[in-house]
């Protein structure tokens, strides 16, 4: 039961979020365009001043854990690779092929896990988080821009290396990164005048980007996607957790080290996910369908999973 309200405390929150946006919508407080320029402004600005922040914060240089380091990656290429070559099969439009992808792969490792991982284990579990968010997060958004800029829908859209290679290094995400990267890496401080503007600029990001795509749910439209957005759903918080951690408890991960695995590949998708997808020319309302479900159920599923490990006596 503990474990139960762990995960509604969590998801709570950001269900509540995404409700407020959905009401405003309906009752006409907020409308299409301001949504649209909201989504804009937080795909742009927003997101690449929390990746900064977040990055630059937590960085500590410290990659002495190559075991969980090389499993996290390796899970993750597999994961993508796998889910890339399913999708091409079973995914007729080529816009939903980008969102189902992004959505099965990219977990909402920042949001949801570092919080379920840090209550289980404390510092234990946070320095494996911010030397892992390191890695991946960065990782994460140029996959994503690379997917999401094959599978474009725009008109006129042509895969070009070149191209390919200037979408990725001028992405609005990416370069917050690695700008993280380098003023963590470098132990580059900031004066308090300005540290504390990007922090408050960083923590709305993620609330607005809720209240967004909220705002931008649409229920009647949940039919003509509800197969693949259930398939998603299952696929990231039933299939990839099953198989991922099966293979780390055999490969001798216990504790800290298994819970900040559970936070990466149980965890539900990015809302990030959506908003990429959004404004590189993808599926939106199936990105921001498969958020809202994989939310929403990972109440019931990180419960399941916790419970597990942790009567297994792996937890």
């Amino acid at each position: 039961m503990e474990n139960l309200l762990f995960s509604v405390n969590v998801v709570s929150p950001l269900f509540i979020l995404m409700a407020a946006g959905y009401f405003a919508r309906k009752i006409r407080f907020v409308s299409g365009e301001f949504l649209t320029q909201m989504n804009r402004f937080v795909f742009q600005f927003l997101l690449p001043v929390m990746l900064f922040q977040d990055i630059r914060t937590t960085y500590e240089g410290d990659f002495s854990n190559l075991k969980l380091i090389t499993f996290a990656l390796t899970g993750i290429a597999a994961v993508i690779l796998i889910t890339t070559i399913v999708v091409q099969f079973t995914v007729r439009r080529r816009g939903q092929r980008g969102s189902m992808i992004q959505g099965i792969y990219r977990s909402n490792f920042l949001i949801y896990g570092f919080p379920l991982a840090t209550a289980m284990y404390g510092d234990a579990a946070a320095k494996n988080i911010a030397m892992l968010m390191a890695i991946i997060i960065p990782i994460y958004n140029i996959v994503a821009v690379i997917v999401l800029t094959v599978y474009s829908e725009h008109k006129g859209e042509k895969i070009i290396p070149g191209k390919l290679f200037r979408d990725i290094v001028t992405n609005p995400l990416i370069i917050g990164c690695f700008l993280g990267l380098i003023f963590g890496a470098a132990n580059i401080n900031m004066p308090y005048i300005i540290d504390r503007p990007v922090s408050q600029i960083a923590n709305i990001a993620t609330p607005l980007a809720l209240f967004v795509m909220g705002g931008e749910f649409r229920f009647s439209r949940l039919k003509n996607n509800c197969l693949k957005a259930v398939a998603a759903t299952i696929a990231r918080l039933v299939i990839i957790p099953a198989i991922i951690l099966y293979i780390c408890v055999n490969a001798g991960f216990r504790g800290a080290e298994l819970a900040v695995m559970v936070s990466l590949f149980a965890t539900p998708t990015a809302v990030v996910s959506y908003i990429m997808a959004d404004n590189m020319g993808n599926d939106g309302e199936l990105s921001a369908q498969i958020v809202v479900l994989t939310t929403v159920a990972s109440c019931l599923t990180i419960f399941l999973t916790v419970y597990i490990l942790r009567s297994t006596g792996y937890l």
